[in-house]
């Protein structure tokens, strides 16, 4: 007797395109940028807070935009939106490759955020939250494990850059984009609902094939006329103004946020402070890759646990992973002592990402959540922004890192009591 195989609940495979899209973009623009930021430096002789400070605008443009991403995903569904995103940000690294002053390094860098901006893990995030609930943690830890091998195309953008120069390097990146975004943005598909399933892969007395999926449009919010025949779940669905007014949005958004602060500071800046205290560029380029690949023990493993206890309480033990590990950076003088950093901060950092969208699902539902992640993602960019002009002005005016990664440190920790008070809200 032949055994018939399980199929795949299709929302997997959103996971699977959303999780290789968002790598690809982190591997080549929000990890892979500390590659070419001493190139560049070297090349046109910017201070360093002045060369940071393009992050800090991909970053603001991010922040500006969000609310409306939010809502445009919300209604439109998220396949348009990514490929939007896939062919501006693709057109931006190739403008970035032909840059001759910092005000078109700027513009170029304003034109990949729009296409970061759109789509990748901002519409990934949302729509594996609509495909989920029960398993919305391990879900989101399977979306955002598969980008820690975002950190092995930093090494490859190092020989790349050593190769052909920086501005082949980014030519590369750019098509590269394009090849690999486009034909993974059609897989994506809004809600389970609309094709006659129910989240999670749960019954609904309906066998939906892959194909037949594939084969129907998203263009809308509308439900088919064939609806599940079992009701989704007993969550409740904040409406956006009604999340807003909560005291506990406000919370989750300031405890959560201020830890990329640090984040994005040692992203821009690792490569340059490693490199400044006498590593090379290849030592370099490789804790860069060690720390994306050890962030799979908290995007996985920690967001694992938020399934089965308060998700407040993981949260805030990544933060104190985090802020451990970032002192232990601060006074990194010898190979070894990279070791213990990057067991504290790299599941530190990565079960951050996937614990925000899980909890904030939790609380507003699945309904707005588009929406209510540009909003929160509109306050995490106030902070996220911040952190990379402020490290590079500290070495400007220290000739040191070491004093900015303290510094950051005790900032980041002020996000423990803040989450902590981040209870469930009550309409």
């Amino acid at each position: 007797m032949v055994k018939r195989i399980p199929k795949i609940f299709y929302g997997w495979w959103i996971a699977i395109a959303s999780s290789t899209m968002t790598t690809y973009y982190g591997g080549v623009v929000y990890y892979g940028f500390t590659a070419f930021f001493t190139p560049i430096v070297n090349e046109f002789g910017w201070t360093r807070a002045a060369t940071s400070f393009a992050f800090s605008l991909q970053r603001l443009e991010g922040g500006i935009v969000a609310p409306i991403v939010g809502y445009l995903i919300d209604k439109l569904g998220p396949r348009k939106l990514n490929l939007f995103a896939v062919t501006v940000g693709g057109l931006g690294l190739l403008l970035l490759s032909q840059i001759n002053s910092l005000l078109t390094f700027y513009a170029a860098f304003l034109i990949i955020s729009v296409g970061q901006s759109a789509g990748f893990y901002t519409v990934g995030a949302t729509t594996v939250a609509n495909w989920f609930v029960r398993n919305r943690g391990k879900a989101m830890g399977f979306l955002t494990g598969g980008v820690c091998l975002a950190g092995t195309l930093v090494p490859v953008l190092v020989w790349l850059i050593h190769s052909y120069g920086w501005r082949w390097a980014l030519v590369i990146a750019g098509l590269g984009m394009w090849v690999i975004g486009i034909p993974l943005s059609l897989v994506l598909r809004h809600r389970p609902e609309q094709y006659g399933l129910l989240p999670d892969g749960d019954d609904s007395k309906k066998h939906v094939s892959v194909q037949s999926i594939m084969g129907k449009k998203d263009d809308s919010d509308k439900l088919p006329h064939t609806a599940p025949s079992q009701p989704v779940s007993t969550e409740t669905d904040f409406t956006v103004w009604e999340a807003i007014k909560t005291r506990s949005f406000w919370l989750l958004s300031l405890g959560s946020s201020i830890s990329y602060m640090a984040m994005s500071a040692v992203f821009v800046h690792v490569m340059p402070f490693l490199e400044s205290i006498g590593f090379n560029r290849d030592k370099a380029s490789l804790v860069v890759t060690f720390i994306i690949l050890l962030s799979v023990l908290g995007r996985v493993g920690l967001s694992w646990l938020s399934d089965f206890m308060d998700k407040r309480y993981v949260f805030c033990m990544a933060i104190g992973l985090q802020v451990i590990g970032l002192i232990i950076f601060a006074n990194i003088r010898t190979l070894w002592h990279v070791i213990p950093f990057l067991l504290t901060f790299s599941p530190g950092y990565g079960a951050l990402i996937p614990l925000r969208p899980a909890i904030q699902g939790a609380y507003f539902g699945r309904k707005h959540f588009g929406t209510i992640q540009g909003f929160y993602m509109s306050i995490s960019t106030v902070f996220s922004m911040t952190g990379p002009p402020f490290a590079g002005w500290i070495f400007d005016m220290t000739e040191s890192y070491r004093l900015a990664f303290i510094i950051l440190a005790a900032t980041t920790a002020i996000g423990v009591p803040l989450l902590l008070a981040a209870t469930p809200p009550k309409r």
